[in-house]
């Protein structure tokens, strides 16, 4: 605990963890979700009202966060919805429900407080976190926008659309600023850099571009694949980055040259995703082959790989201290896998068509008093 008072609070009596948690001026809008709250040794839950914990006036409750991140697993479906589950025990949270098509997408905001989702019905939207109300729509691509994430800064969102551009957008506003136009067949994929200066895209015209994130400019074209590129993300540092594509591997470009450092093969289908772990040790990849694997990004040696969904796994991410890799399928599930053995964890059950993407809440401030 840091001490620091957070809030002083003119509870209800009947008042539970979350009508407290979501009082509190100033804090991530995933908290609510994420946090615990103790009174003394007891710690109150959304079904033990403050009354019932015996809390009294003038008493002092602790809010207490995994600073490391990883409480939360936000996924995307096709069923037209994104949702948010607890990491811990597998229960779905909140449903966010509001697109008229499928949901391709959804990432959080670097504080967590943000949820951007991308849908077949040609938007993106910004969630509240905290509490599953749409904030703005992001409207003015003409085709379905198949990704769409934040910078690591907060400041922009970018979005990736079958019309052949990516765009970027105020994250604060929703005001669309740029538009990325030269790719010749739909964008599949756009990152940014960790600097938040460069955005990488990809797209079915089997090349990966590199932006300049403030003024719009094509910096450098990649086009060293045979087959549709399916994403592009960059390493944590900055250094390299990694595009995948229907040809069945992975490839790792120098960011600041057209060298293919090393090329990742080993699975029997299309590759539908990349990531690297926070550290930049190891890559994970996401298969139609029903796997995922995982990687040692300096040597490109397979480590594990992943068997357990019975459809295409269309996404794979690692949690925030790179323990584990959680992964989304077709078969209508995510899953939670430890990167040390490759045992399967857990399985999120409740979307009623496939999971297109899964990811883990980002780390969060650490918590502090109230009173």
């Amino acid at each position: 605990l840091s001490g620091r008072v957070l809030a002083s609070l003119s509870a209800e009596a009947d008042w539970t963890r979350r009508d407290i948690c979501t009082r509190i001026p100033g804090l991530a809008g995933s908290i609510p979700f994420a946090a615990r709250l103790l009174y003394g040794a007891a710690e109150l839950c959304d079904e033990t009202s403050l009354a019932s914990a015996g809390v009294h006036d003038g008493a002092s409750l602790y809010l207490l966060l995994n600073a490391s991140g990883g409480d939360l697993v936000l996924t995307a479906s096709y069923d037209h919805s994104a949702a948010l589950w607890s990491a811990v025990s597998g229960s779905c949270i909140c449903k966010l429900a509001g697109h008229g098509n499928r949901v391709r997408s959804a990432a959080f905001s670097p504080d967590g407080s943000l949820v951007l989702t991308a849908s077949d019905d040609c938007t993106a939207v910004l969630w509240s976190a905290g509490t599953g109300e749409a904030l703005r729509t992001l409207s003015g691509h003409s085709e379905w926008v198949v990704f769409a994430a934040f910078s690591p800064d907060g400041a922009l969102a970018a979005t990736a659309a079958a019309d052949c551009t990516a765009k970027l957008w105020s994250a604060i506003s929703g005001d669309c600023l740029l538009t990325l136009k030269g790719h010749t067949a739909g964008v599949t994929f756009a990152a940014f850099s960790p600097d938040s200066d460069v955005v990488v895209t990809s797209a079915d015209d089997c090349t990966a571009r590199l932006w300049s994130s403030s003024s719009g400019s094509c910096l450098r074209i990649f086009d060293g694949n045979s087959a549709h590129i399916r994403s592009a993300v960059f390493s944590p540092d900055g250094v390299i980055f990694a595009t995948v594509s229907s040809d069945h591997t992975v490839k790792l470009w120098g960011a600041d040259s057209d060298t293919c450092r090393r090329a990742l093969a080993g699975h029997r289908a299309d590759i539908c995703c990349v990531a690297f772990s926070a550290d930049g040790a190891l890559v994970a990849t996401a298969s139609q082959d029903s796997m995922a694997k995982v990687w040692s990004a300096k040597s490109g040696e397979c480590l594990l790989t992943l068997l357990g969904h019975r459809g295409a796994v269309r996404s794979a991410a690692f949690s925030p201290d790179g323990a584990l890799v959680l992964t989304a399928s077709s078969d209508r599930t995510a899953k939670v896998w430890s990167t040390e053995s490759g045992e399967c964890l857990r399985t999120f059950k409740g979307h009623r068509h496939a999971v297109f993407s899964a990811v883990f809440s980002p780390p969060l401030c650490a918590g502090a008093a109230l009173r």
